[in-house]
C-alpha cells in the first residue's frame, strides 16, 4: 500500500517538474527574441514626474511647466 503511494506521489513529481522543465526551456528559446527592460520607468534615471495643474475657467489639466492656453479669453494660461 504505501508502496503504491510513494510510486504515485514520484510519478506526478517527475510530471511536475518535467512541465516545469520544458516550459523553462520554451520561455528560453522564445524569450530571446524579445529583449525585457532592465528597469521600470520608476528607476530610469533622468525620468521625473510633472505636477499638473487645473485651469480654473475650463477646469481640463495640463503640465504645469508646459501649461498652454485653453482658448477662453479668460484663460490664465
Amino acid at each position: 500500500m504505501f508502496g503504491k503511494f510513494l510510486l504515485t506521489v514520484a510519478v506526478v513529481a517527475i510530471v511536475w517538474f518535467g512541465f516545469k522543465y520544458l516550459a523553462r526551456v520554451a520561455e528560453l528559446k522564445h524569450g530571446a527574441a524579445v529583449p525585457r527592460p532592465k528597469a521600470s520607468p520608476r528607476q530610469a534615471p533622468g525620468i521625473e514626474a510633472e505636477a499638473m495643474v487645473e485651469c480654473r475657467v475650463c477646469g481640463t489639466w495640463q503640465p504645469g511647466r508646459t501649461a498652454k492656453p485653453c482658448g477662453r479669453r479668460d484663460c490664465p494660461y
